[in-house]
């Protein structure tokens, strides 16, 4: 079992390289001023450890995604706030009642319905939103890649998930591609015999260590019912 603790201080160790002004609201240039939306920093479920089924899920960008301090910045009371906000935002998802609705976190409660809530690890490809979207047109974008990489890096490597679920749609796939190296693939397998497109369910192995499965990401519109059934798909395949 490891220490949640070690991974904070690999947060801290990351975001400390970072200008000021991408956390503290108040700071004279600070980019929120902007449009950048709060740092979006995964967390540790209670019982992850213990959980029998450790399943990552990276959507793409968090939206209107702002942190609220109690006290004077500091990066570490800022992080803490961070990885606070998407506990408790994610337990709240995890109850939320199951409808036909179809967003990311409808999907969310459909794989914890199947696998677990206690192993599910909520991420996203990049850690900052700019004008509640996509970060990809920010000018700041190179910069947020690169944070959000480091990030994931550190996620992956302390979280060890079984199974890792990239639901982050097909605009961000150069960007999946440039940080999970499809070099790195082995074992692909589609699923066009169930007439099921590969570009909407696609399985491998990412670095002979962890199963991986991409879909659309779920509120997509183009392609609605083809997605819908890779995502049934998906959860077929997913471990009780």
């Amino acid at each position: 079992m490891k220490d949640f603790n070690d991974l904070k201080q690999e947060y801290l160790k990351i975001l400390s390289k970072v200008d000021e002004s991408f956390f503290n609201t108040v700071h004279e240039y600070s980019k929120f001023k902007e449009g950048l939306s709060g740092l979006f920093l995964a967390s540790e479920p209670n019982h992850y450890w213990t959980a029998k089924n450790k399943i990552m899920i990276m959507g793409a960008e968090t939206r209107g995604w702002n942190i609220k301090l109690d006290q004077a910045y500091t990066l570490d009371h800022y992080m803490l706030k961070s990885i606070e906000k998407n506990k408790n935002f994610f337990q709240k998802m995890m109850v939320e009642p199951r409808t036909k609705k179809i967003t990311f976190h409808d999907f969310t409660r459909a794989v914890a319905d199947k696998s677990g809530s206690e192993g599910l690890i909520y991420c996203n490809l990049f850690c900052f939103a700019w004008k509640e979207k996509s970060p990809i047109k920010s000018k700041y974008f190179e910069q947020i890649k690169s944070i959000s990489f480091e990030l994931l890096d550190a996620q992956i490597a302390y979280f060890e998930p079984n199974i890792i679920i990239f639901a982050n749609g097909s605009q961000n796939t150069i960007y999946r591609r440039e940080f999970f190296n499809p070099k790195l693939y082995s074992k692909g397998q589609d699923y066009s015999d169930e007439s099921i497109e590969k570009n909407q369910l696609y399985k491998f192995i990412y670095d002979e260590k962890f199963l991986c499965y991409r879909i659309q990401h779920p509120s997509t519109i183009k392609g609605k019912s083809a997605a819908l059934a890779a995502r049934k798909k998906l959860l077929e395949l997913l471990p009780e």
